[in-house]
């Protein structure tokens, strides 16, 4: 059968090392061959059905891997979803990691983890090896793009480990050529090239072209990172070349891309952007998705970076930044924030530039990607020296250094491990590469004293120049600091009394406006009918009205009294002042207070509180419960109704009740009955008007007098609202 392998190519830049390629192997088939495999394909689709048909697709899917990632997904998805139907659970595996492996293609990497996922877990249920090494390779390649590079390369060698156990040559050489590229990408070339070769002679005995391909590519990258161009050029447009035969977009891609980084490395813009825009152009027209263009827009972020082209720098690397990120390709994601960092450096957006700095700092730190670590150090050190903050600056360069030499002596290792290496591909130039290797740790030796004398050079005049403005600085520091801290603590002070005032405010108008609606409302309505219909009135009739009139008007003046005597003691906040009541005598006043409002919908007004109860609270707060409570049973029962008030003593409190036959509360509105924001208002029985501000003040009353406030209703039998307040007896007792 044919054997699905995932494998990568490398990518140098100065930004950029690495990217991803995916192959499926296919017997060494041309791309004649392999479209007439296609053609050949697509004419059993209409005789086919189940098992035959999934597997049709299988190949179909497996067939467009490097003509068109995309249609390899939805081949795989009409595979799957034949398979799982069927019940046919080695179909639905390799169903499952061809969909996976698609889609990491494409660039979503998360899309197609599960699914890779599911194909392994189903692979060892069944103990098919094949697949295994298939799944494990694919997870390498997800893990290797979120930065996990230990343990993507643990998963590569898994997979060797187990294709050598099974004799699975193919499968075998695939992860050679995996672990040879992720090992040359981070600087192990000696080991990488090892790997690299042994999967050429495997491919170059199979005449894999494609394959092939992919191993002068990675040895164009070792040319590359030497800063041969003229060499790496050479196997990059034999590279090229073998692409452009075999239709293999993704790989045209990549190299256009690598070609674009030698360009830019040496200086020759103009052409650096065109070979990242064939690159944008390949991925554009092929649609193998926006992944592979990401690498396009970063290369011309850096190429206009270094042109001083930053607004054309700002909006390429803002694109390839978020498909990193919805790629959660770690070191893509570091690398973008940098150059967007040197972009704010540029339009003197300090603040942001530091941003940026930290953030790829950060995740470059997570993934221990050293040279990322110490451009981003680097970079904050000119930007606070452009600030004048030249402390900050001399500490960053203190990290810079220690990065730096971390870093060289790294690479020196590498390097020296790399003149021993077999560097004979299908030329014999060792011994050139020993002589151009010899030269190059002379350079960076050379390189790293000339770069330790300029830190020096420039650390010593950080110091002069920080110890000069540092009693400055801190004079002026706190002089600012001491005058900006007494106005905010004044400003604070005043606004929270500004708060305050408006807040009782609004309180107390809120209490006048809802106590006086009713008693005027009704001293309006008799006056009303005194003067339009004098006639209805007989002399007795009237002389009894005009003197209820004149009670209610005294009852009425005396609750203005006391509203307004109470407000105006108030100053801050409202004053709670409890003393000794007589609940008996309280509930009568408020019934009273409310009995002409009963009397024209015909409501019996009771009292069941018995003599001597006696609470301790304060008065007024206490009677706008009361008037309050009265008032809204009233409001809410239906003509001919009754609203009683009783009284429990208990050990410790006196429990109330307001108790109404009305229409009752939807248990819906219960718990915003007293909340001060969302309070609801509606309309009583006869279409009574209310501002529904009442309940959340008798809350708040009953909560400063000690008690609680709680409501039983049922639609269409009643409500009662039940509240505590404290004993006299009891307080007496919690005073002493």
């Amino acid at each position: 059968m044919t054997i699905l392998a995932v494998n990568f190519v490398a990518l140098k830049g100065v930004f950029y090392k690495l990217i991803v390629v995916f192959a499926v192997i296919l017997s060494g088939m041309n791309v004649w061959a392999q479209s007439s495999k296609i053609d050949s394909l697509n004419n059993l689709l209409p005789g086919q059905k189940g098992g035959n048909l999934a597997q049709t697709y299988l190949e179909l899917s497996k067939a467009w891997n490097y003509i068109d990632p995309s249609k390899m997904i939805v081949y795989a998805e009409k595979a799957l979803a034949i398979a799982t139907a069927e019940g046919n659970t080695k179909q639905e595996c390799y169903a499952n990691l061809l969909l996976g492996t698609g889609k990491l293609m494409t660039g979503d990497f998360g899309g197609g983890k599960p699914y890779i996922d599911t194909g392994i877990e189903q692979a060892r249920k069944l103990n098919l090896q094949e697949y295994l090494c298939i799944g494990l390779n694919s997870l390498a390649i997800y893990q290797m793009n979120s930065g996990n590079y230990d343990l993507s390369f643990k998963l590569f060698h898994e997979a060797l480990e187990m294709a050598e156990s099974a004799n699975l040559a193919e499968l075998a050489a695939n992860s050679r050529l995996n672990l040879g590229t992720i090992l040359t990408s981070r600087g192990d070339r000696t080991d990488g090239l090892k790997y690299l070769l042994q999967a050429l002679d495997y491919y170059e005995s199979r005449k894999e072209q494609r394959l092939i391909a992919r191993i002068y590519n990675n040895i164009a990258v070792n040319y590359h990172s030497w800063k041969d161009y003229s060499q790496a050029l050479h196997y990059y447009r034999k590279t090229l070349s073998s692409y452009r035969k075999s239709n293999d977009y993704v790989g045209l891609a990549a190299v256009s891309n690598n070609i674009g980084e030698i360009y830019k490395d040496k200086g020759e813009f103009a052409k650096a952007i065109t070979y990242y825009q064939r690159t944008i152009r390949v991925a554009d027209s092929t649609g193998i998705g926006e992944y592979y263009k990401s690498y396009g827009w970063i290369g011309l972020a850096e190429t206009y970076l270094l042109m001083g082209e930053d607004d054309l720098s700002l909006q390429n690397v803002n694109l390839a930044l978020s498909v990193f990120e919805r790629a959660k390709m770690q070191e893509g994601i570091s690398e973008a924030k940098l150059i967007l960092a040197h972009i704010y450096l540029h339009l003197k957006r300090y603040r942001e530039s530091i941003q940026f700095a930290d953030s790829a700092l950060k995740v470059a730190e997570s993934i221990g990607i050293m040279r990322i670590q110490k451009k981003a150090y680097q970079l904050k050190a000119n930007i606070y020296a452009d600030q004048k903050r030249y402390r900050e600056a001399f500490d960053m360069l203190n990290l810079a250094i220690q990065k730096n030499d971390s870093l060289y002596m790294e690479e020196q290792l590498k390097e020296l491990g790399q003149l021993r290496g077999e560097l004979d591909v299908s030329e014999k130039n060792n011994e050139i590469q020993l002589l151009l290797k010899d030269n190059e740790i002379k350079d960076l030796r050379i390189k790293k004293q000339k770069n330790q004398t300029r830190y020096l050079i420039l650390l010593l005049g950080l110091l002069i120049a920080l110890f000069i403005v540092m009693l400055i600085y801190i004079r002026s520091r706190k002089q600012i600091s001491r005058q900006m801290h007494e106005k905010n603590q004044r400003i604070n002070e005043q606004r929270l009394e500004l708060l305050k005032v408006n807040a009782t405010k609004d309180k107390f108008l809120s209490i006048i406006g809802h106590d006086l609606r009713n008693p005027v409302g009704a001293f309006k309505d008799v006056i009303g009918q005194l003067a339009d219909f004098p006639e209805m009135f007989p002399d007795g009739v009237r002389q009894q009205v005009i003197k209820e009139l004149r009670d209610e008007a005294e009852r009425t003046y005396f609750l203005l009294e006391n509203l307004l005597s109470w407000a105006k003691n108030q100053k801050n906040n409202i004053s709670y002042r409890p003393e000794k009541l007589d609940l008996a005598s309280l509930v009568d006043n408020n019934i009273l207070l409310n009995s002409r409002l009963a009397e024209r919908k015909q409501i019996r007004l009771k009292s069941n509180v018995a003599a001597g109860i006696s609470i301790f609270a304060d008065h007024n707060m206490v009677s706008l419960i009361l008037r309050n409570l009265i008032s809204n049973a009233i409001k809410f029962t239906p003509n001919d109704g009754e609203v009683t008030v009783s009284a429990k003593d208990t050990d410790h409190f006196v429990e109330i009740s307001v108790a109404d036959n009305g229409i009752g509360i939807p248990e819906e509105n219960i718990p915003y009955l007293f909340q001060e924001i969302n309070h609801i208002s509606t309309y009583g029985t006869s279409n009574e008007k209310g501002s529904g501000i009442g309940l959340v003040l008798c809350r708040e009353f009953i909560e400063m007098n000690g008690g609680t406030i709680t409501v039983n209703s049922k639609v269409n039998e009643g409500s009662t609202f039940v509240f505590t307040l404290i004993k006299h007896k009891t307080s007496q007792l919690v005073e002493s």
